[in-house]
Formats: structure tokens, sequence, C-alpha cells
């Protein structure tokens, strides 16, 4: 049986018109943008609070970059699924990471409904 929440997520990207956009993007009933991070470190501070069921990670920021934010919030919750979310090519990266779940292109962006609503229906979460 499904749970009667929607997927939470956060947004983790130092550039605040990608932000935007994916904010305006998952403005739909089925999920809750829990959280929006400009880097790393914020985006740990909100994962802690509020318990992401998925963080969609930029690969490239100054300071921590996308695979250490990765491995930090799956150290902090298991059951986190990690999109890295990335310009540049860096999928062998991704799919080789242990802490990375799915890797999205930046051009493919029109995909990432599609993948959350898979990992909702994984969860089964109203999705």
């Amino acid at each position: 049986m499904a749970e009667s929440r929607r997927l939470r997520i956060l947004l983790v990207d130092d550039e605040p018109d990608i932000l935007l956009l994916l904010q305006a993007m998952l403005a739909a009933p089925c999920w809750e943008v829990v959280g929006k991070a400009a880097d790393g470190e914020t985006a740990l501070r909100i994962a802690t609070d509020m318990k992401p069921d998925v963080a969609v990670v930029d690969y490239m920021m100054p300071g921590m970059h996308g695979l250490d934010v990765a491995e930090q919030l799956k150290q902090a919750n298991a059951d986190c699924d990690i999109v890295l979310f990335s310009a540049y090519d860096v999928r062998d990266a991704a799919d080789t990471s242990a802490f990375v779940d799915y890797f999205l292109p930046k051009t493919d962006v029109s995909r990432l409904e599609a993948l959350l609503n898979r990992i909702a229906e994984k969860r089964h979460l109203y999705g």
C-alpha cells in the first residue's frame, strides 16, 4: 500500500537559475521540494533536518563537488536516492560511484520527471 505522502526532493546546484528551473519543473502535487542548496555544506544541513527521498545534485560546484556531496548524503541517509546532474560528461564517474544511484545530463533535464516518477513508484509513494 502506498504511503500518503509526496516524494521529498532536495535540489543542489550552485547556479541560482538552475535551482529556479528545477523548482518550477517540480511544482507538481506529487512531489515536494523540501530544500534548495547552492553548496554541499548547506545541502547536508538541509538533508539532516528534512530527510529527502531524493537529492538532485550538480556535479561541479565550488568547494565540495557532487560526488563528495553524494557520499556524505548517503552516509547521513542511506535511503536517499542520489541523482547526479551535470553538464559535464561524468557518466563513468557516476556509474562507478557507490554513492550515486542515477546520472542525468543537464541536456536531458526533460527526463527528470520520468525518473522521479520511477523513484516514487519504487518507494510506493504518490507519484
